[in-house]
């Protein structure tokens, strides 16, 4: 079907397997395996185009570069926002810790206490077993 296929800046390892056959017109359908590169991000990327034989070449390399072109800048639009400094990770630590010490302040029906005092547990004392003697 194709011998010399088009593909854009960075795709590499252009491989065809044949998988199957079309339901309706009974031709052969091939999957197309890409590898993509971007040297902005450094990220790699296999990606696959399955096509029947009715499809054209040129057909084929605009599915491959829509394909690139969307994966490209799926990656540059996660990757644009920089690691924290050092700074700004103690202050998400100290977020993230009060959020914690306000979590075990809360019970389940989300009245506020403190877990300083050991063996009383809501007002009640250790020993009493319901009024049905002593231990």
């Amino acid at each position: 079907m194709t011998t010399d296929l088009w593909t854009p800046q960075g795709v590499t390892g252009h491989t065809v397997s044949p998988v199957g056959f079309n339901a309706e017109t009974g031709g052969g359908i091939q999957q197309h395996v890409f590898q993509v590169h971007d040297p902005v991000t450094g990220k790699r990327h296999k990606f696959c185009v399955l096509a029947d034989n009715s499809t054209s070449q040129a057909h084929l390399e605009d599915m491959v570069a829509s394909a690139v072109d969307r994966w490209l800048a799926e990656v540059r639009q996660k990757d644009h926002r920089p690691a924290p400094t050092p700074e700004q990770r103690k202050e998400i630590g100290k977020i993230l810790n009060e959020i914690r010490i306000s979590r075990l302040k809360k019970s389940q029906n989300s009245k506020v206490h403190y877990l300083g005092l050991k063996g009383a547990s809501n007002g009640r004392h250790r020993g009493t077993n319901n009024g049905k003697g002593h231990l």
